[in-house]
């Protein structure tokens, strides 16, 4: 069970059922939307969503697995794409954000919201660079409906939404309908699902000593600052120099390499 958050006791029950029961759930979730012909899978080929996404192949081979590339992705999570969409043989579907997260973050602050700690800025880069990428594919391929590695115990915000509205919901903001099949699964469960079954996992989770892998230099979360300086100081020196102005080394990279 996850310490550093308490769980809403409206949950509980369902993340405290057996693992047993709760993968049978999944399955049975995965199965009731998996051959409709308008479903995908939404990969980010991290532990979360690699679970999905082979629980989803095991049910329809055929299923489109759909990879949203920020261009500012882990070179380790590249890595881990090419073997996975190889291995299992998938109808894999790569989309790119018309900008960049620099363009982005650089509209941001024009628009006066701070850079810090997952405010506001979050939901503008994360709409450009992924959800609307996704919005453009899915209606000419008449995508209603995505599977995703969610779930509720990432945050409480997440805690709340899969307690009022459960594991699969029609999202209007979005437009389509989300599945979260592993939803009450702990980080343990998914860690030990994805041993036992011989998952391939990505290296960034121990190369860098991170639990989740996402944008390379997001800057949407706590402790990001100490992130990216661990992983990369000069990229953080970088952002620091053009977002904060608070610069903490002399040699700064160029845009182009700090992307990289």
């Amino acid at each position: 069970m996850p310490t550093h958050l308490q769980i809403l006791n409206s949950i509980r029950a369902e993340v405290e059922k057996p693992f047993d029961e709760k993968l049978a759930i999944a399955r049975k979730l995965i199965k009731l939307h998996s051959h409709a012909g308008s479903s995908c899978v939404s990969c980010s080929f991290g532990k979360d969503s690699m679970v999905v996404t082979v629980l989803a192949l095991e049910e329809n081979p055929k299923i489109p697995v759909v990879f949203e590339n920020t261009g500012i992705e882990f070179p380790e999570t590249l890595k881990l794409r090419d073997k996975a969409v190889s291995s299992y043989d998938m109808n894999y579907v790569e989309l790119r954000p018309e900008t960049t997260f620099f363009k982005i973050n650089d509209m941001t602050l024009q628009k006066g919201f701070r850079l810090d700690d997952g405010r506001k800025h979050s939901n503008i880069c994360c709409y450009h660079l992924k959800e609307k990428p996704f919005k453009k594919w899915i209606h000419p391929h008449n995508i209603t409906r995505s599977f995703t590695g969610i779930t509720a115990l990432e945050s409480r915000h997440r805690m709340f939404v899969a307690c009022k509205k459960g594991m699969d919901y029609y999202s209007v903001k979005s437009g389509f309908a989300k599945v979260h099949p592993i939803t009450f699964w702990t980080e343990e469960e998914v860690w030990q699902y994805t041993k036992q079954q011989n998952l391939p996992v990505n290296e960034a989770y121990s190369k860098y000593g991170i639990d989740r892998v996402g944008c390379m230099w997001c800057m949407s979360h706590k402790g990001w600052r100490e992130q990216i300086q661990r992983i990369n100081p000069k990229v953080y020196a970088y952002l620091m120099k053009r977002y904060r102005k608070t610069p903490t080394i002399d040699s700064y990279p160029s845009e182009k390499n700090a992307a990289t």
